[in-house]
């Protein structure tokens, strides 16, 4: 697709180089510039940032994007459930569209959900916008490190069909959930088998993430 010219660079932040690079390659394909901003090498690296030293990661944020702004930046997509978990980016130096975004349009839609996240930071980021925005909001949330891992290292199909979460997913249907949230950037990758897989309505992230960069970018209103 012919990258619109018109529409100025999205910043992809992202836990690692991987998701980063997810994002920057989805947004690409809807026809947007984007440069990708990875904040840790590696899942390892960047899960001991937010456990243990989630300030510095919080500065190291903040000051990314401030550096992006004097370069002319005008829009940021946080591409990572976790770190929007960690960092408090409602307050910033760019509009940052971020999972928290799709959090508060998506749960009052819903009086209950099973959501998967690649660690328990991110789950904490779900729970407390529910607290916020649906307190009623019924939610199971599962997380997965291993298969963020498993995706990273190359085989995602192989880390779907070894992790526990084809076995998660019908527990979901027995207890009729509204939906799925897939709360985890890595696993926009195995959307498609996830779907597959799965009777009730899946509701990924990372691909209403690109939808949302994408409106904001091209200057169309956002719902909501």
């Amino acid at each position: 697709m012919t990258l619109d010219v018109g529409a100025p660079a999205v910043a992809v932040i992202a836990g690692t180089p991987y998701d980063t690079g997810l994002g920057v390659e989805l947004l690409r394909a809807k026809g947007l510039a984007a440069v990708p901003h990875a904040m840790a090498d590696s899942p390892d690296e960047q899960d001991s940032l937010q456990y243990q030293d989630s300030r510095a990661l919080a500065a190291a944020f903040h000051a990314r994007l401030r550096e992006l702004r004097t370069r002319g930046t005008e829009l940021a997509m946080l591409f990572c459930n976790s770190m929007s978990a960690v960092v408090d980016h409602d307050s910033s130096a760019l509009p940052v569209i971020s999972p928290v975004t799709v959090y508060r349009e998506v749960l009052p839609e819903l009086r209950s959900s099973l959501v998967i996240t690649g660690n328990a930071q991110a789950l904490v980021g779900v729970e407390r916008t529910a607290w916020q925005v649906s307190p009623g909001h019924r939610m199971l949330g599962v997380s997965d490190p291993a298969l963020v891992r498993g995706i990273e290292a190359g085989d995602p199909e192989a880390a779907f069909t070894d992790s526990h979460l084809p076995t998660t997913l019908r527990l979901a249907q027995r207890l009729e959930l509204d939906a799925v949230v897939l709360a985890c950037t890595h696993f926009t990758t195995v959307l498609p088998l996830i779907t597959a897989c799965c009777d009730l309505p899946v509701i990924d992230v990372g691909v209403r993430l690109i939808e949302l960069a994408t409106l904001a970018a091209t200057g169309s209103e956002i719902p909501g």
